[in-house]
């Protein structure tokens, strides 16, 4: 019976990554894009979401795990040459809600 356990441990620590990964939606990627763009752009100037109530910030916490990574991942060509990947990577930490009460505080 050990054995047996022991299999079924080792198959759940195999499978657990991949329990966890996030996946995101094109429909998340375009609510990023529509809301967030004046934050996202090439360029100056560098702004940043203030207020973690705003659309922007709550498109990014309707992200699985606010994975940003994976809504750069789903960018087009096109949107690749409109938006910096840099900053929309960025709008994790912006609008992480527990991050922003601590430095408000």
């Amino acid at each position: 019976m050990l054995p047996v356990k022991v299999a079924a441990l080792l198959v759940c620590v195999i499978m657990y990554p991949h329990i966890v990964a996030s996946t995101c939606t094109n429909k998340e990627k375009d609510e990023i894009l529509e809301h967030c763009k004046e934050y996202i752009g090439h360029g100056p100037p560098d702004l940043f979401p203030m207020d973690p109530d705003e659309p922007c910030c709550k498109a990014a916490r309707e992200v699985p795990q606010m994975d940003m990574q994976c809504i750069v991942k789903l960018l087009t060509a096109k949107e690749v040459k409109e938006y910096d990947d840099h900053k929309i990577l960025d709008l994790k930490h912006f609008c992480e809600l527990e991050r922003r009460r601590k430095v408000m505080a």
